[in-house]
């Protein structure tokens, strides 16, 4: 922590170069208010964050060319490496960014050349142990959601995760092209339908709620949770991973192409990947960073948290994102907009 501070301390002291905004568009409490001042303390250049709460709308925003408007954006392995074969992400590969080689080679060959690696995890359920009656342990307890649980469940809506867990809660491959295990998740998720709060991300809900959230279960990802027991001040909450199996995933800051990359952003990467600064920034949010080095810096709360630190049965079962072809997005993004709460 010393050797940290240290490093903080020592950017405060070093002349800015020609300011400039570098404009980040991510998920909602995904970094350090602390590392962001003292990236701008060190540099001059300012940080910008807009939030998406949906992957659906995050890719709407890339797909449609809007996503010149910013200089990175944090997206998913997978579609990173399918927007980048598209033209969509420019390579990164190529330029001088400090500190990479301290991520470790595996999130590295994730991201591929069109991302640089900063977080992973797992998807799990979240729930109140104050309120659960039974143990909450699979997919098919929030397909639906047990009878203290109606009407304060909350489910993502995301073309690829939506439909995997529907097919993860009937023991299908969560990337399945078969036409008939594809509906029997429909069905599933239609069925749940009724039973729910709302869709959505369930930290944009609480974080708006706050004391009066009615939020009582929900799929969430690792790392949400500190967020939500923040936000509502509730501390009966409890992450699971379920016993079918669950997705894991790698999250790469990526650069939509267009304009020329920003010397501002250039810097940013490689500032945040120092590695007592990408620990400082992982602890300040709670989550599992790629840096390496910055893992052999963490607090033993950090290292043995179960939640961002699954053990080896956990990853056994977990399965890393496949890019989809075109056709399969349609088929999921079909099932998926058809979704409604039925009031």
């Amino acid at each position: 922590m010393k050797y940290i501070l240290r490093a903080l301390f020592s950017f405060l002291f070093i002349s800015p170069l020609l300011a400039q905004e570098i404009k980040i568009l991510t998920w909602e409490y995904f970094l350090s208010e602390e590392v962001v001042d003292a990236f701008t303390k060190k540099t001059g250049h300012t940080v910008k964050i807009y939030f998406y709460d949906s992957e659906v709308d995050r890719n709407a925003i890339l797909v449609n060319g809007q996503g010149e408007k910013y200089d990175l954006v944090l997206v998913d392995n997978a579609t990173t490496l399918l927007y980048g074969k598209a033209g969509i992400l420019r390579p990164l590969d190529s330029l001088h960014i400090d500190n990479l080689q301290y991520i470790g080679q595996q999130w590295q060959e994730s991201c591929g050349q069109y991302g640089i690696p900063y977080a992973k995890g797992t998807m799990g359920i979240v729930h109140r142990t104050s309120v659960s009656k039974n143990k909450i342990d699979s997919w098919n307890d929030i397909l639906p959601p047990p009878k203290e649980h109606i009407g304060t469940t909350m489910m993502i809506k995301d073309d690829v995760d939506t439909v995997a867990i529907a097919l993860l809660a009937q023991g299908f491959d969560p990337f399945t092209r078969d036409e008939n295990e594809l509906k029997s998740a429909y069905s599933l998720l239609v069925a749940q339908s009724k039973y729910l709060l709302n869709y959505g991300y369930p930290i944009s809900y609480t974080s708006e709620q706050g004391k009066d959230s009615k939020l009582t279960l929900a799929v969430i990802y690792s790392g949400d949770l500190y967020n939500i027991k923040k936000s509502t001040g509730q501390n009966d909450w409890e992450y699971v991973v379920p016993k079918e199996g669950t997705l894991f995933f790698v999250d790469c800051f990526t650069s939509p192409s267009g304009g020329a990359l920003k010397d501002g952003t250039r810097a940013f990467l490689g500032f945040i990947n120092d590695p007592a600064i990408a620990y400082k920034n992982a602890s300040d949010v709670w989550f599992s960073t790629t840096n390496e080095a910055a893992q052999l810096m963490a607090s033993d709360k950090y290292k043995n948290d179960s939640e961002i630190s699954p053990d080896v049965e956990t990853l056994k079962r977990s399965h890393r994102y496949q890019p989809l072809s075109s056709d399969d997005l349609v088929i999921r993004n079909r099932i998926v907009s058809i979704l409604n709460i039925n009031e």
